[in-house]
């Protein structure tokens, strides 16, 4: 049987560790919520002529842009913001577009994120990625007057 001594020292070392996973668990939830990404983005203007052209900014992803059914990009917005999980930051193109970035989750290497296409207030495309850091994702493909709209996303 535990003397009253005893009881009350146990009582306080329950009473402590309780207070101790408590601000363990509060302290991971608010490094979760403060967390910040880094993205960046860039809009590209795709077209066709008949001369092949890659703005010098666009070089590092310039085998995925050849891929497309067009020939000459031109870097037309180029952005770079610090965003924290769960909040969604837009970025504005040309002729009406923008892309909203969503980052959601980060891991060691990638993020998860949710982009959305929008023109002029309407929703064109929701996608939800994984995308891995230091790496562009391309993704658009809108029709311009001239050509079209892709942008590029990358993620630290």
């Amino acid at each position: 049987m535990l003397s009253a001594t005893n009881r009350g020292l146990r009582m306080w070392g329950v009473m402590g560790l309780s207070a101790l996973a408590l601000t363990l668990a509060a302290r991971g939830v608010f490094a979760q919520a403060e967390e910040i990404v880094t993205v960046t983005v860039l809009g590209i203007h795709a077209t066709t002529e008949p001369n092949e052209h890659i703005d010098p900014a666009l070089r590092p992803i310039a085998d995925e842009l050849r891929r497309s059914p067009y020939n000459c990009f031109r870097l037309i917005a180029s952005d770079t913001r610090r965003i924290p999980l769960g909040e969604t930051s837009k970025f504005a193109m040309i002729e009406g577009y923008a892309l909203h970035v969503h980052p959601q989750k980060v891991a060691e290497d990638n993020v998860q994120l949710t982009i959305t296409w929008v023109r002029e207030g309407q929703i064109l495309q929701r996608m939800a990625i994984t995308l891995r850091k230091g790496k562009y994702f391309l993704s658009g493909g809108w029709r311009l007057k001239e050509g079209a709209l892709l942008g590029a996303i990358a993620v630290q």
